[in-house]
């Protein structure tokens, strides 16, 4: 039996810019673009993930800011069906120097490797590749935070 997962992911913006890793679905030959995060353990709140998975991702620690929307996720990837709830966290990076990398380099619990970066609205449009969960997008450069 399949379950539903619980996910915190998390917007950083600076200068009309939000960073988002790149990913690839090898069953859809897709690449597409994500907020970091990852799922919620048992026992932890959303913002602890939120806070534990940047830490374990990309080595930094983040001030939150507050959560921005939750939503039920249906997908599929590596053709597999999925279904989660995602909170969507905005926060702040505390070492300021991060703002500055064109790019940051991550690291998934599983040991893949990813690189985030800064992505204007122009450029995510103009890199045709979609943003996931479905609906982020409404929210990454919107004035609600």
């Amino acid at each position: 039996m399949q379950t539903i997962r619980a996910k915190a992911l998390c917007i950083f913006r600076h200068n009309n810019k939000v960073l988002l890793s790149e990913a690839y679905d090898p069953a859809k030959d897709e690449h597409y673009l994500r907020p970091i995060g990852g799922s919620i353990e048992f026992g932890e709140t959303s913002q602890q993930a939120i806070e534990r998975e940047v830490l374990e991702e990309i080595g930094a620690e983040i001030h939150v800011l507050g959560l921005l929307e939750v939503y039920e996720n249906l997908f599929t990837f590596n053709g597999q069906q999925g279904h989660e709830i995602v909170f969507m966290y905005h926060a702040q990076l505390k070492d300021q120097r991060i703002y500055d990398q064109p790019q940051v380099l991550g690291c998934e619990t599983d040991g893949t490797q990813f690189i985030a970066k800064w992505f204007s609205q122009a450029e995510i449009y103009a890199t045709q590749k979609p943003v996931y969960p479905i609906g982020v997008d409404r929210v990454l450069f919107s004035n609600a935070f």
